[in-house]
């Protein structure tokens, strides 16, 4: 749909280009043969002369003032004409960065892959702590987590982080907003040092401080996925429950929207019945099971993640 759009604008230009030459040349020539009708002179030139030194200069200012205008209302037009260059330089520096990409992806050695944890602890924020405080503990968390990074990172193949000069301002300046003092007063926080891209051996440490309202999202023993699996000799208790992971993954993502850092850590914590139990039922069974899970506890954001309990049952 898109290179029809395109073609029709370049079509509708060319069209609009062809009628304006036209008009140009037309009035060009009518006001030059009334020029010679009249045997006007111009600086005592010869009248045929004068006439058409008047077409080709009424030409010229007509021209000159459908460029004007179309620069002046259109920014593709005063982008052509002014900034070719400096756009070309940037595709250059675009496509050389891409195939850069391209080429990390496919051969690089991936160190941190974007949404994973790269700092261990969770620091938290008590409800209602007054913002100078809060803001000194966000300070520290953020000074204990670069000193983790670049005392682990460096070793993995990643250059050391250096902390911004203007850290303080950084910090007061988004973390110190009017909204975020509203949330810390309804509830506790959490922090959160998660990678904001995928991290190659070789490249610069780049992270996202991440503040979280540590509120409740699931309940102890809250339904949070299932389905249906056949059984039989060939059934697979491991494929089943991947698959059942994948789907507690996706509603806590989409659903509670937890960071990939927590919502991708689903451990199971307990089966009902137990694995071997499970597998035995599967593959001596004909009938169709159903694989369910639960919430092992309230989750909360400093849960870590989202422990779950599995069932399987027969199907009604």
């Amino acid at each position: 749909m898109a290179v029809w759009v395109d073609a029709l604008r370049g079509t509708l230009v060319i069209l609009i280009i062809m009628i304006v030459a036209g008009a140009i040349a037309y009035v060009g020539d009518r006001v030059g043969h009334q020029v010679g009708r009249k045997r006007l002179t111009l600086f005592g030139i010869r009248p045929r002369y004068t006439s058409t030194i008047v077409a080709v200069g009424t030409g010229v200012v007509i021209a000159l003032s459908v460029t004007l205008i179309a620069i002046l209302f259109s920014q593709q037009v005063k982008t052509a004409l002014f900034r070719m260059n400096q756009i070309s330089a940037e595709i250059s520096q675009l496509q050389n960065r891409e195939h850069d990409l391209e080429s990390k992806v496919n051969n690089g050695q991936l160190v941190q892959p974007v949404g994973g944890l790269m700092f261990p602890l969770f620091g938290s924020i008590p409800r209602g702590l007054p913002i100078d405080q809060r803001l000194k503990r966000i300070k520290q968390f953020y000074t204990d987590a670069v000193r983790f990074i670049n005392a682990t990172y460096p070793a993995l193949g990643l250059r050391p982080y250096k902390i911004p000069a203007d850290i303080d301002r950084q910090l007061s300046q988004v973390y110190g907003d009017p909204r975020v003092t509203d949330v810390s007063q309804a509830t506790d926080l959490v922090m959160l040092i998660i990678a904001d891209q995928n991290l190659y051996k070789n490249d610069d440490v780049h992270f996202e401080l991440t503040i979280l309202a540590d509120q409740r999202i699931f309940t102890t023993h809250q339904p949070l996925a299932s389905f249906e699996i056949p059984g039989g000799p060939t059934a697979s208790l491991n494929l089943a429950l991947g698959q059942l992971q994948q789907q507690v993954v996706n509603v806590a993502l989409n659903e509670a929207k937890l960071p990939a850092a927590l919502a991708n850590t689903v451990p199971v914590v307990q089966g009902y019945p137990s694995a071997t139990q499970m597998q035995t039922m599967l593959r001596s069974g004909t009938g169709r099971y159903v694989l369910s899970a639960f919430a092992a506890q309230d989750i909360y954001p400093h849960t870590g993640g989202v422990p779950i309990v599995v069932t399987l049952t027969q199907a009604k």
